[in-house]
């Protein structure tokens, strides 16, 4: 006797009926929304991708020429941009330079001499520039230290006889012991 292949319940077995097969597990209201969305869109493209292929040729050429044209403008802008961008770092560094190494006196018709001393060879520039600015003797402390860092200055003790028609240049010299002939520097 040939044996029947034994009929059983699809829902014992954990198949899926037809019926079953092709459907999807329920979505969450966040997807639909984001397939609606995506449709919506997709739809509002192929409108426009319509909408452009029955426009006349005349229409669709001078729409790209105004595109080129805002692409040469915006182009123009950045370049513009740059350029004064690139002068004004220029500007800034040629004044800078003409500052720091074009050395003028504070005020050349002033002869009037003001007394200097300096107590510790360790001091620092940017206490001998505070008094020299609080003396009158030069006008800004922070070119008067930069300066002092390139001609290496080196301070000794003493006082001295400063004026304000020095120009820092001969009184970091005057401070460093390299000129004496205005300085007149008493021991």
């Amino acid at each position: 006797m040939a044996t029947e292949p034994r009929k059983t319940d699809r829902r014992s077995t954990g198949m899926r009926s037809r019926s079953n097969i092709n459907r999807e597990p329920a979505a969450s209201s966040g997807t639909i929304r984001n397939n609606l969305e995506r449709y919506r869109s997709d739809n509002v493209s192929a409108v426009k991708a319509r909408q452009a292929s029955k426009r006349p040729e005349s229409q669709i050429r001078r729409a790209n020429q105004k595109a080129q044209k805002k692409q040469r403008t915006k182009k123009l802008i950045i370049r513009l941009a740059v350029t004064l961008f690139v002068v004004l770092i220029c500007v800034a560094c040629f004044l800078f330079t003409y500052r720091v190494f074009y050395d003028t006196p504070l005020n050349e018709e002033d002869t009037t001499k003001v007394e200097f001393t300096i107590t510790d060879p360790e001091i620092s520039d940017e206490e001998i520039a505070k008094q020299l600015v609080d003396l009158g003797v030069i006008n800004d402390a922070r070119l008067y230290k930069l300066r002092t860092y390139i001609y290496d200055a080196n301070y000794i003790p003493g006082t001295y006889k400063l004026s304000p028609s020095y120009s820092t240049e001969k009184i970091i010299n005057i401070l460093s012991g390299y000129d004496y002939s205005d300085g007149m520097m008493e021991e």
